[in-house]
């Protein structure tokens, strides 16, 4: 008997993936039409926009921070949330839930609460604002992503492994760079690609710590303040497709990894 094809559902996938992708193929048409409107039909096709992009001093600014940004706060949280998770799950605390819920909590937190109480905190203290100050509250929120990402990967890993390799002749340094490092390595990758892309576009947070700097969401803000520049579909566009890249890379990356995890079990 032939099974009968889920239509309705069929149809409600095509729906959904129209619904997401529709308002992003609109400002991809609309960053290379020639007037300034957002109306059909199209005037014609140009790059001026990108043209005037790349020529506003404040707009490469605004990239040049937000990947420094977004690349230090990245790094920074992966390394120190690894640690901490790998720390927690493989420590004899009572009370690991209390400091996994603690963790967690700036998950949770809307990002306005965040910004205030990390305004409040560095002011208190008498920390310039500036790129600085904004690194360090984009790896207080990343890390905690970084920590739940890592927690599904470490439940998994047996301690007994890297315990058995010292047993065998192994230094603590080697067991960590040829046993637990490997075993970790595409969880560490998600959870670098994850808190990159929250610090690229997070806004709140950098809006109240930035000081006389900017970052892409911070000019976008500056920008649409003024009326819908045709330049932000051009920003969009760039950003977008950054993304599409990063995700292509970890993919990639992560299928690569897994090949030289194969290969090495095939020598072994």
């Amino acid at each position: 008997m032939e099974k009968r094809k889920p239509v309705l559902l069929q149809i409600y996938t095509i729906l959904f993936f129209i619904y997401i992708l529709l308002p992003i193929i609109i400002i991809f048409i609309f960053a290379w039409n020639s007037n300034e409107g957002y109306n059909f039909p199209l005037s014609g096709f140009t790059w001026k926009w990108f043209v005037q992009l790349f020529n506003d001093s404040i707009a490469k600014k605004a990239i040049i921070n937000s990947v420094l940004i977004a690349f230090v706060s990245a790094t920074v949280s992966t390394l120190l949330g690894t640690a901490l998770a790998f720390g927690i799950m493989n420590s004899s605390l009572k009370n690991k839930g209390l400091f996994l819920g603690l963790l967690i909590l700036p998950v949770l937190m809307p990002s306005l609460t965040i910004g205030i109480a990390v305004l409040v905190f560095f002011r208190t203290l008498t920390i310039p604002l500036g790129i600085p100050s904004v690194i360090l509250s984009h790896v207080s929120i990343s890390m905690s992503y970084v920590v739940l990402i890592m927690l599904g990967r470490i439940e998994g890993f047996s301690g007994s492994i890297q315990e058995a390799a010292v047993d065998l002749g192994a230094s603590w340094f080697s067991s960590i760079k040829d046993i637990i490092l490997p075993a970790l390595m595409p969880a560490m990758l998600a959870g670098w690609v994850f808190s990159f892309m929250i610090s690229w576009n997070e806004f709140i947070v950098t809006y109240f710590l930035i000081g006389n700097n900017v970052t892409i969401p911070v000019y976008i803000f500056s920008q649409l303040r003024f009326g819908i520049s045709p330049k932000v579909n051009v920003i969009s566009v760039i950003v977008t497709g950054f993304t599409i890249i990063m995700v292509a890379l970890y993919i990639l990356t992560r299928a690569s990894l897994g090949r030289i995890k194969n290969t090495r079990v095939l020598k072994s």
